[in-house]
């Protein structure tokens, strides 16, 4: 953890170049007695970001420079959670910062009081809208307690830093409204192959899908209409689902997927338009072996052709796996992933009914099981 420093120096740069705005920094410590702040300041051009410190190590400068209120430090301690809140508070104010961290702990070897032992710290977060504390409890001598406090105070903001980060980068994002919908006959449902001509996801696996112009259920009737030659009379809604999120890095683009379930009365009308090359029935039941591989973000299962030959059809993993992504059109492609079925339960944690299997097309099983438990309810 040496690095924590550099780490977050390399944080405040990345977020300055995704936003133009360089974010400044503060530490207000008690136990750690500056030892937050020089690690910080041992960063070349660190001054960009870092204003100062102030070392609030008795009560009196606690509530009189930092202004914790002294009902506070009456009430709860100056070691504490609301403590360390209010000296992050006080100092981003008083420093004029975007973030500001602080510690207030028991280094030792006195200072333990009933339900207070020595090691026991608390570190304060404050920054435009959050404020949070984290408290810890060491087991070292009083040189290790303050190293372990301060290494701890960097590895907060560090975690900060990063969940801020990716805020910024989900708002940069397209964002694009799509519906999807399921065909279902004869307990099978329907896959379209996507052909070379369409603008993404070329030679995937997906049930119907496109951009939404109008009501998403209206946009489903159409979108079914031109890509398969069926029409209202032929289709019966069966389920609409809640819409889900998702990210495809690649295209730096985030959806916002419309899902539908139609039973199909007349699957020989069926007539693929310009958009498709292929079309295929899949057996829910045969997704019995299914597989969540977390590393890959692949989700495998074996899909039966209706025939004595099988064909293995994985979700095709789209984006970075550290936000796992989807195709809108829940698009297959191919993998060698063994299956299991560790997770094929809703949230209640019930078994998922089979037949609904054939809706997991999804990189992310978080999300499959979602979108499946807005149809089994």
């Amino acid at each position: 953890m040496a690095g924590l420093q550099n780490e977050i120096a390399e944080l405040l740069r990345e977020y300055q170049a995704k936003t133009g705005k360089l974010l400044t920094l503060g530490t207000v410590e008690s136990a750690t007695g500056g030892r937050v702040a020089d690690k910080i300041t041992n960063v070349p051009g660190s001054s960009d970001y870092y204003k100062g410190s102030i070392i609030a190590y008795s009560n009196e400068i606690k509530a009189g420079i930092v202004r914790v209120r002294k009902q506070t430090l009456k009430k709860h301690g100056a070691v504490s959670p609301e403590a360390a809140i209010e000296m992050a508070k006080g100092g981003r104010k008083l420093l004029n910062v975007d973030i500001c961290i602080s510690d207030t702990g028991i280094a030792g070897p006195t200072g333990a009081t009933p339900g207070k032992p020595v090691g026991l710290f608390y570190l304060g977060l404050s920054a435009r809208g959050a404020s949070l504390s984290r408290e810890h409890r060491f087991q070292g001598n009083r040189e290790e307690n303050k190293q372990q406090a301060t290494e701890s105070a960097l590895s907060l903001l560090k975690e900060y830093l990063q969940e801020l980060l990716g805020k910024t980068a989900d708002d940069t994002l397209e964002e694009k409204h799509v519906v999807t919908c399921f065909l279902e006959h004869g307990k099978r449902i329907l896959i379209l192959r996507r052909s070379n001509r369409v603008g993404t996801y070329r030679r995937s696996w997906a049930g119907v899908s496109g951009y939404l112009e109008a009501s998403d259920t209206e946009q489903a009737y159409t979108e079914i209409s031109q890509e398969t030659q069926l029409y209202k009379k032929d289709l019966k809604l069966v389920k609409k689902g809640e819409p889900l999120e998702v990210i495809d890095r690649n295209l730096n683009r985030k959806w916002i997927v419309h899902p539908f379930l139609f039973h199909v009365k007349a699957p020989e009308k069926i007539k693929i338009d310009w958009e498709h090359t292929e079309v295929r029935w899949i057996k829910p039941r045969t997704l019995r072996k299914l597989e969540e591989t977390w590393g890959s973000g692949h989700v495998t299962g074996p899909i039966s052709t209706g025939s004595s030959r099988s064909m293995r059809t994985p979700v095709r993993s789209v984006g970075s796996t550290n936000t796992k992504s989807l195709s809108p059109a829940f698009s297959f492609a191919k993998s060698s992933t063994r299956p299991s079925r560790s997770s094929c339960q809703n949230s209640k944690g019930r078994p998922l009914s089979l037949s609904f299997w054939a809706f997991l097309s999804f990189s992310d099983f978080r999300l499959a099981s979602i979108f499946l438990i807005s149809f089994v309810k």
